[in-house]
């Protein structure tokens, strides 16, 4: 054996205590393990001295060449010294020196292959040698094409032995052995000169376990990746996927997991197995996604179904593409978009969002596929609201009027703290307003217009400092106008049409200065009207009529800059009309019949170029028809009807035949004279008003009298 004095390059082997020599049957031959490993030891030596410039350590693995390859030989005949290659293959680095160890016996008693690869057993002239051995000697000291052809025949001879029955024994073929305790083989002890050689590829190992791990995550998130992909493609909508989450760890049922996400009155609505809420489990118990949702993804479906199956969805709403559809996600569900665009006008005040909410938003979820707003307007929704709606926290708007629906506002409203609009005008709502609603912060359109709700209204609403719409008219609310209200500087809306609202009028009105339409009407206000309301500047809409308001008209709604429409009707004020009124040159409708107003008519009012209504009946009016009404080109209604006026009809008003279509003069028994002639041919046929109402009869109506005559009264 060589010793590490002769070569820096050159290992040196400390074999482990040896036990008794054992002796293998390997091809029919007995090989002493001794001698094997002193025959291996002899090869390296030879190698070691051929190649004193460079220190090669086997690889049994490493250094083998696929079948009908041969290690590479450089120009001197000797194994390449840029490291293993095989013909035809590219050069491979050289393997880390780690030293040279006896082959273990598992490894002597491999089946011989084809290619000699070094550290293999060759039986050769009667005795075995190594390939190392071989190798060393290079290529003159062994015939290594010989040696194939010799293989590849002895194949072929024990190919045919097989199926004779014969057995001609040309190499040594592995007998299989019992299974070693790899803690029982033959360690390699490491000297000194190759410890750093051993450290690094220790950390070589590392990193290659490190590389392998991080690869098969990323193969692991590229799977995950392609399973959503596909899974994805059955929406319509490229909606986030929920996480995972939503599986059991524990032996628990589905079913008993899903219905632990559930609210506690949820569960109880659920013992009713007929219940909407049921179905919509039921329903979510045959999703194939379920298992992906999150939390708040199924309790949205289970809200949305359970709505679904309240309202008759299945067989009664006018569209529902979408609705009960596992593989679309429900923010693809229909809505009404297009009717929730309507302008304001278009439908009038019962309160839709387009002219509250403006604009509204093309998508009806974030983009996290949340919702954030649901409308159904219109969709033939029979059926009560389930409170599992209210669980929408995240829903900004909410509209679904004109829809035949029934029952009462979940006292749970009060959780929606993000919601801004709240749209559910005619749809037969009925109990009482909840006063959870003021909880509701972040609310700008409260609109339950035309329902059937009854009760006082909540105290609380009248904090909602952010409300700019509160439409609840026609309804059977009850309650006052506190003095709060001065405290809304964003209010634009405050109707409560045919409600039974009492007590005076606050002052405080005067200082929501951003309010546009004041509708209060039938209903049972009383005092005074605040001088007040000539501060909002804004003030479009004043309609009181219906109550019992009294006292005289203040002056102060002559400096109204916006004003169009001021309805009085109904009330008992007095006095005479202001003639600051007829400041206002653009001016809509004045109507200020059945009052006790008294005093003349003034002329002033003949100033409202664009005034289409003026009902003045059921006054105390005395003195003259103006004559310059007949300068009023767009006056379309004009009723002086049950007053005490006196005098002739002024001729001037003939020229209102191209606009005027009705004309009411009866209970006046101190008019006198004859009526023109062109007003005998107003339009008699109903023409619809702004609001798109008839108000008859229509055309010239007087009372034929010894005293007043004309068109179809004799004279």
């Amino acid at each position: 054996m060589m010793s590490t004095g002769e070569s820096d390059d050159i290992v040196s082997i400390e074999p482990q205590e040896a036990s008794s020599p054992e002796e293998d049957l390997v091809g029919g031959e007995i090989i002493n393990e001794e001698l094997a490993l002193a025959d291996l030891e002899d090869a390296v030596a030879k190698q070691v001295r051929t190649r004193s410039s460079t220190s090669l350590a086997f690889h049994p693995k490493k250094a083998s060449c696929p079948s009908g390859q041969t290690l590479g030989i450089d120009d001197g005949g000797n194994e390449s010294s840029s490291g293993y290659a095989c013909d035809g293959g590219t050069t491979q680095d050289p393997p880390l020196d780690r030293g040279i160890m006896p082959l273990p016996e598992m490894q002597r008693n491999m089946v011989a292959t084809e290619e000699l690869t070094p550290g293999a057993y060759l039986f050769e002239g009667g005795e075995f040698r190594t390939a190392a051995e071989a190798n060393a000697n290079g290529s003159d000291d062994f015939d290594w094409e010989g040696y194939r052809n010799q293989q590849r025949t002895s194949q072929q001879q024990t190919h045919v032995s097989e199926q004779t029955g014969t057995s001609r024994p040309v190499l040594a073929v592995a007998n299989t052995v019992e299974e070693v305790d790899p803690l029982s083989l033959p360690q390699a002890m490491p000297s000194k000169a190759n410890s750093g050689n051993v450290t690094r590829g220790q950390k070589d190992n590392g990193w290659v376990a490190i590389c392998t791990c991080a690869g098969l995550a990323l193969m692991g998130l590229f799977v995950l990746l392609i399973v959503f992909l596909v899974s994805g493609t059955v929406q319509a909508t490229n909606y986030p996927a929920a996480a995972s989450s939503m599986a059991p760890t524990s032996p628990i049922s589905l079913e008993s997991y899903l219905s632990s996400l559930l609210p506690d009155h949820t569960i109880k609505s659920m013992e009713d197995k007929d219940s909407a809420q049921y179905q919509a489990f039921e329903w979510l118990l045959g999703d194939p996604y379920v298992h992906g949702y999150a939390e708040a993804r199924f309790l949205q479906r289970h809200a949305l179904m359970s709505l679904f199956y309240a309202t008759a969805g299945p067989t009664q709403w006018t569209n529902k593409t979408g609705w009960g559809s596992y593989s679309l996600h429900e923010c693809d569900w229909y809505q009404n978009q297009e009717f929730a665009s309507k302008t304001t006008m278009q439908n009038y005040y019962p309160g839709y969002l387009q002219g509250f909410l403006e604009p509204l938003p093309d998508s009806r979820c974030d983009n996290q596929g949340i919702y954030r707003h649901l409308w159904l307007d219109q969709n033939n929704l029979m059926g009560s609201i389930v409170e599992e709606l209210f669980s929408l926290t995240s829903l900004k708007t909410l509209s679904a009027g004109l829809n035949p629906m029934y029952g009462t506002i979940s006292s749970y409203i009060g959780q929606m703290s993000d919601l801004e609009g709240l749209a559910i005008a005619s749809a037969g709502l009925s109990g009482s307003l909840p006063s959870e609603m003021g909880y509701l912060s972040s609310v700008k359109v409260n609109v339950l217009y035309d329902n059937q709700l009854e009760g006082m209204v909540p105290e609380e609403i009248w904090y909602l400092t952010n409300m700019e719409y509160l439409v609840l008219g026609r309804n059977k609310l009850q309650g006052s106008i506190p003095s709060k209200v001065g405290m809304f500087a964003k209010l634009r809306w405050l109707l409560f049409e045919d409600c039974d609202l009492s007590g005076p009028l606050p002052t405080e009105l005067g200082q929501a200065t951003s309010l546009e339409w004041l509708v209060l009407v039938a209903g049972n206000l009383s005092g005074t009207l605040p001088t007040e309301l000539g501060s909002l500047p804004r003030l479009w809409m004043l309609s009181l009529y219906g109550n019992q308001l009294e006292g005289a008209l203040p002056t102060e709604l002559g400096v109204l800059p916006s004003l169009d429409i001021l309805d009085l009707h109904l009330n008992s004020f007095s006095g005479t009309i202001p003639s600051e009124l007829g400041w206002l040159q653009h001016f809509l409708t004045v109507s200020l019949d059945a009052n006790n107003l008294s005093g003349a008519i003034p002329t002033e009012l003949a100033n409202l170029s664009d005034l289409y209504e003026l009902p003045l009946g059921d006054n105390l009016f005395t003195g003259f028809i103006p004559s310059e009404f007949g300068m009023m080109p767009s006056l379309e209604f004009l009723s002086v009807a049950n007053n005490s006026l006196s005098g002739t009809i002024p001729q001037d008003l003939a020229s209102l035949q191209r606009s005027l279509h009705s004309f009411y003069l009866q209970g006046n028994s101190l008019l006198s004279g004859v009526i023109p002639d062109l007003l005998c041919a107003i339009n008699k046929t109903c023409v619809l008003d702004l609001f798109e109402e008839c108000v008859g009869p229509y055309g010239l109506i007087f009372d034929c009298t010894d005293m007043l005559c004309g068109c179809d009264c004799p004279c």
